[in-house]
């Protein structure tokens, strides 16, 4: 016999007040309408709720604000006491715990880490009691703090329970075990150890808003071009997507097939056993300029974008106010956070992509083989040896394989985060991009849409140099778009089998591989997985090396002048674009210079923006 499920009547009249017949059936009166719930409610309003959902949204807004305003709320200071037996075992373990690695004989270096592996746990461990407990007295902290109505259970935990430990301002931690709460107060030594980080949160909430904003400035330039231009580019090339990665499939197409993939579809390819689905994306569309409708996929309210839509600014904006609102939270939590820095940190890392000063970057492999050894150092660095080459890995990493394990190039030895421009040199643009685009959608947790992520990293990586022009215009030492390089590969090209491929330079694209892709050992391998048959190759002569120059330089790659004004540099723009007697289309998709003379701009047949 099943468990009963309990609703409430405000959830069944919730359910009755649905717009459309559709939207009812896919209300859940048994879910709590916590912050996660109510985004979930809103998308499927956007879907289902017909042309009344906007203002069915507004409305329930009223009446939420309403019905919070009647139950008058108040946290009382009892609501902020945990005095529990099970939160002194957690803080006595975790204090015996941390003697112990202080004990041991490591480098500082290597105790930081270790200190920081196990605080991560602890807190949420702590952060766990502490919400559970106060939730079991009835505290309306408490309820605020789970429902996302007020804060979150860690700032809870900081003010009711403990944050543990404190960093210092190099994001060290500072080996004094708090075991006080804000609320209870603190030892002169916990006060003295949390002012380094309270200091830091001072620092934080002047910069919360302002280097997001500064990053949106330097992304949006570099993808506001990414406007929606025809209805279907016809391609049945796609990425790869797992069956169980709903929120990356719904709403796409499928690329052999072009059939939507929604709730019915995607249970119908689980039936068929089906593990993965190649689906069409911005990252494989073969539209002239911008993307196609079909290759995008359907908008949050369900329906296809329209022509002129700039999904290119959207995905800009949305990665750029997600920043926003994590530094805000990173502010108020008073709890050590992870090595690799806070949301904004690794974003902005991977995005800018600084050749000198890359962070917490992972160590990959050079060469194909197998590692034969794994040598440690007196400061407790490592070096691994594929096939008797060392690669060196840091004391702050671990290493992620062990002897005897077979090692492609560009596979990852140790943790941190892969640097795109090694990445690409060794496997090509493709594989860039597919990593640029997965590490971000795991930096920003999964919750806004994969696609901004792989309309970004197609337009941070898809530069190349032309290092052979064989019988094209270019000259040796050219930057350009590699969608300008296509158009001279697809003039002479064969058709070969996969076998027969390698050391071939790719002239169409397959799955994310793109033309100009000089094939090696590892792409064919990789084609055979895709099952892939047969590939056309170029005989042009034209040869191209990858480029990755990061958000601070991408833009100054751009051809069009007047575009790169919107960027810096604007001097040395200026200059060069004179000297070269650069052009700017008037007719392109780059929104700048249709607005400055007014052509194809508003609506209409021929209006674009």
């Amino acid at each position: 016999m099943s468990e009963p499920r309990y609703t409430t009547a405000g959830a069944l009249q919730l359910k009755h007040s649905m717009p459309t017949e559709a939207a009812k059936q896919h209300f859940d009166i048994y879910r709590p309408l916590d912050k996660a719930g109510m985004s979930d409610m809103v998308t499927m309003l956007l879907k289902h709720g017909g042309p009344e959902s906007h203002e069915h949204i507004n409305n329930l807004g009223k009446i939420f604000f309403n019905k919070a305003t009647e139950i008058g709320a108040s946290t009382p200071l009892s609501d902020y006491v945990n005095d529990s037996e099970g939160r002194q075992a957690i803080i006595q373990e975790y204090d015996l715990k941390v003697k112990q690695i202080l004990a041991k004989d490591l480098s500082p270096a290597a105790k930081n880490k270790e200190l920081a592996d196990m605080t991560g746990g602890y807190n949420k461990k702590i952060e766990k009691q502490n919400l559970d407990y106060l939730l079991s007295r009835g505290s309306t902290a408490a309820k605020m703090a789970k429902t996302g109505a007020r804060g979150n259970s860690s700032q809870l935990a900081s003010g009711t329970s403990t944050p543990l430990m404190s960093l210092n301002a190099k994001g060290e931690l500072i080996p004094v075990v708090i075991k006080h709460s804000f609320a209870e107060g603190m030892t002169p030594a916990e006060h003295l150890a949390m002012s380094y980080m309270g200091r830091g949160s001072t620092v934080l909430s002047q910069l919360s808003t302002a280097l997001p904003g500064a990053l949106f400035k330097k992304l949006a330039p570099t993808v506001f071009h990414e406007v929606i231009t025809e209805d279907d580019c016809k391609t049945h090339n796609g990425i790869l997507v797992d069956i169980g990665d709903s929120k990356s499939l719904l709403g796409r197409y499928e690329a052999e097939t072009n059939r939507l993939v929604d709730e019915e579809e995607i249970k119908h390819l689980v039936s068929a056993g089906v593990k993965r689905v190649k689906v069409r994306s911005s990252l494989t569309c073969e539209a002239h300029e911008g993307i196609c409708k079909h290759c995008f996929g359907l908008m949050a309210h369900g329906r296809l974008p329209e022509i002129g839509e700039n999904v290119g600014v959207i995905a800009a904006q949305s990665v750029s106010e997600v920043l926003t609102q994590a530094m805000l939270s990173t502010k108020h939590k008073a709890s050590v956070g992870e090595r690799k820095g806070n949301q904004y940190e690794q974003a902005s890392n991977l995005l800018l992509n600084p050749s000198d000063n890359f962070k917490d970057e992972a160590t990959i492999s050079d060469i194909n083989g197998k590692v034969t050894r794994i040598s440690p150092t007196a400061l407790g660095d490592f070096h691994v040896f594929v096939n008797e080459k060392s690669h060196f890995v840091p004391n702050n990493q671990a290493v992620k394989v062990v002897v005897g394990d077979t090692i492609n190039q560009g596979q990852r030895l140790s943790t941190g985060t892969i640097n795109p421009r090694k990445l690409v040199q060794l496997r090509g643009l493709g594989a860039g991009r597919e990593y640029m685009a997965k590490e971000l959608r795991d930096i920003y947790g999964g919750g806004l849409d994969p696609r901004h992520f792989e309309i970004i990293a197609k337009n941070l990586i898809k530069y190349v140099e032309i290092m052979d022009p064989g019988e094209t215009g270019f000259l040796p030492g050219d930057k350009v778009n590699v969608s300008e390089v296509a158009k001279f590969l697809n003039k002479k090209t064969e058709e070969l089998p996969v076998d027969r491929a390698e050391g071939g330079v790719l002239a169409k694209p397959v799955h994310t591989l793109t033309p100009g892709t000089l094939l090696d050992a590892n792409h064919i391998a990789e084609l055979k997985g895709w099952g892939v048959k047969t590939v056309h190759v170029s005989n042009s002569g034209l040869r191209v090396a990858p480029l990755v120059p990061g958000l601070q330089t991408a833009k100054l790659l751009d051809p069009n002048w007047i575009s790169k004004l919107s960027f810096s540099r604007l001097k040395d723009t200026l200059q060069n674009s004179a000297a070269i007697g650069a052009e700017s289309d008037l007719h392109s998709v780059d929104p700048i210079t249709p607005y400055i003379m007014g052509s194809e701009f508003g609506e209409g047949e021929n209006g674009r923006y």
